[in-house]
């Protein structure tokens, strides 16, 4: 079992190189649309359009190339640490009813599980990438068409229409589209892979011991702050079925089947862990892990003095507020970071200056934010999570920068 602060900020480092990637091609497409200048003939821009797609994609490629073999680094030693780390706390758990679990390194069928899950979960990040590379060309030309047309509408010039479309784009980010309709950020979706990957990679080999020892129970561990839903029906409630034992076939009277109750079901034959409802047990972002349990041992968390239930929610929507704040905070950074390659980009003297004008008011803006994150979390009893505030390429030099700018505006606006 992995316990539900084993996973903070455990994918910081994978993450970081998902960052740099999305810098990249922020960086990029900002490169391209600046150097693209004034409207020419339709003929010439189309072609234009197209080289410029090309050239982008193939960078693109490049960078992803270089970042592939740290990712499959990173992932691999991310989810063996699990497996490990799970491992030990199974084998104490065990080791109470004089069952000895063997090492998952020596095991044949373990390491035929952790294979498994992480070429799925590969899989899963190697998708990521070629979606975010198609998406961004999409919104390449969709950025290009709009500037265009703004131009021909006599709104604004070309370097202002750009520079305000790509203002928007660094705020929202680079968006992952799922079959399934649901989008997320870049980030977003790399951290929910990672995370709901260590779990599961995690849980499978718990399974395989489970089958080992023949054990018919499982305890789910529990935290303060669980997820509560007011959608999914009861398994979506993770505060309400935390912290119990389960049944893995069938039911006892005080012991519910698990599959019924956490939407993950175990085959006592194979070891297969199955997320049956994707809402639940081992499903997305979930923080919960399980372990063979046994009846002659005393549930742990019946015996810790842990918060009510209405004070857990309370946390829950605080940790979901900040996390807001963190998303906010990560945006306005990279704003900046296309702010100031737009600085860099432009040839005019009016529209650099009026460029320079919204940087300095933006850095102004970031210090009001990061004073507000600092103030919440102090008010809340919240660790500052300043790891899930960082982005790439926006590192001491530009926070030098960034305050200078936002020394200026407090100055000219005293």
């Amino acid at each position: 079992m992995l316990s539900p602060d084993y996973f903070t900020n455990k994918e910081d480092k994978l993450l970081e190189i998902y960052r740099q990637l999305e810098n990249f091609i922020l960086k990029d497409i900002t490169r391209r649309l600046l150097s693209a200048g004034e409207m020419t003939a339709t003929a010439d821009r189309l072609i234009w359009k197209l080289k410029q797609m090309g050239e982008s994609q193939a960078e693109i490629e490049q960078k992803l190339r270089k970042l592939t073999g740290l990712t499959q680094k990173e992932l691999r030693s991310l989810l063996q640490d699990a497996v490990l780390t799970s491992w030990e706390d199974d084998r104490a758990t065990l080791g109470q009813l004089g069952i000895e679990l063997s090492n998952p390194l020596e095991n044949a069928a373990v390491i035929r599980v952790m294979d498994a899950e992480y070429k799925k979960s590969l899989g899963e990040l190697t998708n990521l990438t070629r979606t975010t590379m198609k998406q961004s060309q999409i919104d390449f030309i969709n950025m290009l068409d709009e500037a265009d047309l703004r131009v021909a509408a006599g709104v604004q010039s070309y370097s202002a229409a750009v520079c305000d479309i790509l203002d928007r784009y660094a705020g929202r980010g680079i968006y992952v589209d799922y079959p399934s309709g649901t989008r997320r950020t870049l980030e977003s979706a790399v951290r929910l892979c990672v995370v709901t990957s260590m779990n599961q990679t995690a849980a499978q080999v718990t399974n395989q011991y489970i089958v080992e020892s023949g054990a018919e129970y499982v305890l789910v561990s529990k935290h303060i702050g669980a997820r509560h839903s007011k959608y999914g029906g009861y398994v979506a409630q993770h505060d309400l079925w935390q912290g119990k034992i389960y049944k893995i076939r069938g039911e006892d009277k005080d012991y519910p089947n698990l599959l019924a109750s956490t939407g993950y079901d175990i085959d006592p034959i194979t070891g297969v862990g199955k997320v049956v409802n994707p809402l639940g047990l081992h499903g997305y972002n979930c923080r919960h892990s399980h372990k063979p349990w046994d009846l002659r041992l005393k549930n742990p968390y019946k015996e810790e003095n842990i918060e009510d239930s209405k004070k857990s929610r309370d946390l829950y929507d605080k940790q979901q507020k900040q996390r807001a704040m963190e998303r906010s905070l990560r945006a306005w950074k990279r704003k900046l970071i296309v702010k100031e390659q737009e600085i860099a980009g432009v040839a005019e003297t009016d529209v650099k200056e009026m460029l320079q004008r919204d940087y300095d008011r933006m850095a102004y803006q970031l210090t009001q934010k990061n004073k507000a994150y600092n103030d919440f979390c102090a008010a809340n009893d919240l660790q500052p999570q300043y790891d899930r505030i960082k982005v790439a390429d926006f590192g001491r030099e530009q926070a030098k920068r960034s305050n200078a700018g936002a020394k200026r505006y407090k100055k000219e606006h005293e």
